[in-house]
Parts: C-alpha cells; sequence; structure tokens
C-alpha cells in the first residue's frame, strides 16, 4: 500500500500474491484485496466531501506458533484492534485469510533456529549432496532393490490392482535404472504430475480405526520409530501402507494404500492418458522409491544424528498444530468478521468448531479431508446468522472445467 500523505488516499498496488477478490458495493469502501497469509483491514472509507481514506493493515504471516497466544504478551501485535472510527454510514469490513499448510507436516521442509549445530551440518550436507550428487547417488535399483519391487508387486495385487503388467514395464525400462538423485529427486515432472506429492499428503499421517494417529514410515513424516536401514524402513513402510486400517471421515478403509484416487490428467495435464489410467499403483511406486532414496541421503550425510533432529523437529513444529493454529485465531483475531481458512485438516476444523464460539464454521457438505486441504470459511455470529447461509460450493463448481477443483478446495456461501 502507497499512502499520499497530502491527498491522505491510499494507492494500491496489488502484487502477484494478491487477487482481487470482491468489489463492496458501498460508497465508502472501494475494494477488499486478499492473499496467501495476508491480512486487511479496512477501517475508514473514501469520503468525497471529507477526503478520509482507506488504511489497510498488512501481514506477511500470522503470529509465530511459538510465540504465547494469551492477549496480554502480544499487546503491540493485535491486528485487530480499533484504530479508527468509520464515517457514519460505512461498513466497516474485516476479512482475514490463512493458508494454514496442514498437509505440510516435514520437518526438513523448514530451516528453523536449532540448538544442536549438527542440525545445520545436515542441512548443508543434504543441499551440497543435490548440488553435486556424484558422490552419493545410486541407480534406484540399488536402492530399491528388485526383490523389494517384487514385494510391493505382491501387495498391490493383494489390494486389488489388476493390469499391474503395465507398472512392471515402467519400473523395467524407466525408473529402475535412474540414478536416485539426478534423474528421479530432481526431476520436475514427477511433480507436475503430483505422482508424489499426492500420495505424500494422503498417507503422511492418517487416523487409525482405533482413533490414534500413525505415520507412513518416512524421514519426512512424525514417525517415531527407528529405521536404522533400509530393510527396517522396508518392513514398516509396507505394514502402515498395506495393512493398516485408516478411518477417514467416519469411514474406515481396509488400508492407508486405499485411500490414494486416480490422479486426474484434467487438473494435472502433464500426466499422459496411461499414467492416469495406471496413476495409483503408480503413485504407490513413486512414494516407495522417493522414502527409500531419502533415507539413502540421509543415511549417508548423517547417519547418526538425522533421526534425533528430526524427532526434535517434529514435536516444536507438529504436535499441537491444530491447537495452537486455533489459539492464534482465538487471540489475535477474534474481531474478525470473515476468516477464509485454506488448506485445514479435520483436527483444526473439528477444534475451531468448539474452541472458536464467535464464529460458526461453515463448511461445504462434499468437502473431503483426506488430504488434510479443507477450506472453510469462519464467519462472526454477531454479523452472521449461520441459519441464513446457504452453501453454493457445488454451484460454483458446475461453472467450473471438470476435474480442476477436488473436493475440499473450494467453499462458498452466500
Amino acid at each position: 500500500c502507497k499512502q499520499d500523505n497530502e491527498q491522505n488516499m491510499v494507492a494500491i498496488s496489488p502484487n502477484t500474491r494478491m487477487e482481487k477478490m470482491l468489489s463492496v458495493q458501498n460508497p465508502y469502501v472501494e475494494s477488499v484485496f486478499w492473499g496467501d497469509a495476508e491480512f486487511l483491514r479496512v477501517t475508514s472509507g473514501l469520503g468525497h466531501e471529507k477526503k478520509q481514506f482507506i488504511t489497510i493493515r498488512r501481514a506477511t504471516s500470522a503470529p509465530s506458533a511459538l510465540a504465547s497466544t494469551h492477549p496480554s504478551n502480544n499487546k503491540g501485535d493485535e491486528v485487530c484492534q480499533e484504530n479508527t472510527t468509520a464515517p457514519r454510514g460505512s461498513q466497516d469490513v474485516l476479512a482475514v485469510t490463512w493458508n494454514i499448510a496442514a498437509p505440510n507436516t516435514n520437518p526438513f521442509e523448514f530451516w528453523p533456529l536449532h540448538a544442536n549445530d549438527e542440525y545445520g551440518e545436515l542441512m548443508v550436507s543434504v543441499q551440497q549432496c543435490f548440488d553435486d550428487p556424484a558422490s552419493h547417488d545410486a541407480r534406484i535399483c540399488e536402492v530399491f532393490t528388485a526383490s523389494m519391487y517384487e514385494e510391493l508387486r505382491g501387495e498391490l495385487s493383494n489390494q486389488g490392482e489388476r493390469h499391474l503388467e503395465r507398472l512392471d514395464q515402467v519400473w523395467a525400462t524407466d525408473l529402475m535404472d535412474r540414478m536416485a538423485i539426478r534423474d528421479f529427486l530432481k526431476d520436475a515432472s514427477f511433480g507436475s504430475k503430483r505422482l508424489i506429492s499426492m500420495p505424500d499428503r494422503m498417507t503422511s499421517s492418517i487416523r487409525t480405526g482405533d482413533g490414534k494417529t500413525a505415520f507412513r514410515p518416512s524421514p519426512i513424516t512424525g514417525i517415531q520409530t527407528e529405521m536404522s536401514c533400509t530393510e527396517a524402513w522396508w518392513s514398516l513402510w509396507k505394514a502402515y501402507m498395506f495393512r493398516t486400517e485408516a478411518k477417514v471421515r467416519g469411514e474406515t478403509k481396509k488400508s492407508v494404500f486405499a485411500i490414494l484416487e486416480t490422479i486426474p490428467r484434467a487438473k494435472y495435464p502433464a500426466l499422459s492418458a496411461e499414467e492416469e489410467a495406471l496413476s495409483v499403483p503408480l503413485q504407490a511406486l513413486c512414494l516407495a522409491l522417493f522414502d527409500a532414496t531419502l533415507l539413502h541421503v540421509l543415511s549417508r550425510v548423517a547417519p547418526h544424528s538425522w533421526q534425533p533432529l528430526k524427532r526434535s523437529l517434529h514435536a516444536a513444529l507438529f504436535e499441537h498444530k491444530a491447537a495452537a493454529c486455533v489459539g492464534i485465531l482465538g487471540a489475535h483475531y477474534r474481531a474478525a468478521d470473515v476468516i477464509f481458512i485454506q488448506e485445514a485438516s479435520e483436527a483444526f476444523a473439528a477444534r475451531a468448531d468448539v474452541c472458536l464460539p464467535d464464529h460458526h464454521v461453515l463448511r461445504p457438505a462434499a468437502a473431503d479431508g483426506r488430504r488434510c486441504q479443507l477450506s472453510l470459511i469462519l464467519a462472526r455470529r454477531a454479523r452472521f446468522d449461520p441459519r441464513t447461509a446457504r452453501d453454493a460450493t457445488a454451484d460454483a463448481l458446475r461453472r467450473l472445467p471438470p476435474g480442476c477443483a477436488a473436493a475440499g478446495d473450494l467453499c462458498v456461501f452466500e
């Protein structure tokens, strides 16, 4: 925002991370903008006679989840405090948007301060390994052996997957002889096709049949079990993916693998038609190769320190994330009229419904929390009567091209 001090006007120039969401039909308010984790405050209007101005307060992120969320400890950080009186007849609008990024529970995705010097050494070593992989690289079939592939194929067959000869062809003619780091981890096409990121998000953590949380055996999840060698990891991985029940919104799946779905080519056009048809077993294979290769890298650059470091990072960043996020909203943003939430987990949705009594949680009827990517709207009860809310998500989705949005991506209410 740029303010002209002489005219007391504000020029708003949206950047690439901001979009015009709606125009408020009010003579004192020009527009409301919102963007990824940006907090906007319209505190007064454009008065033609009094030359009053719009003030928009922005922050690039929410307050730190590691800081106290008690209002008395954050008096200077209160974003929603009153600082201006709107002109008579104006409509004061307060909107908050926050991408919680619930699917991202990889402790190595961030680089926080850490008291242990070995953490910095590990991160630098991994970066060097990726920049110049020659000294640590190996063929995929040396990291994930032919016998491991046959075991994976057998598990897929037991899960009811058919036509696995096509998967055999992909393994034999494409994947097995690639260099694990140079030609697999650093191949951007796997990202554009979502063959690793999609199954990772859906399987990184699940609720088991008895209500407990379980994590996929991987260097980038919250699993606490020791994975000292490939054999130990592989045994845990198979048991988790193929012999662990998963509860998804009240429905019990016979295995974590059963959560996986076909990746739509309409949404991810980098996929070929054959890859789309094969995408469920192909996701399982690519995810196994991904986890095995990460284990290979970490076991070579930091064999004794990476698992203790991972556990400490997970405890600090994720163990109480849903509670911390709800606490931040309750402490700093309870005066917000509308809170737009993206990529929320089921745990966040349930806790917000109970712990934010000033707001009603609006959630599309068909929202699917399996990917931890729920879009939600929290409407302040003092401004909006929840009994009048109508779920218009399905109407909006019908206007979009088929396959471009998954259940939970969009939340539209009127």
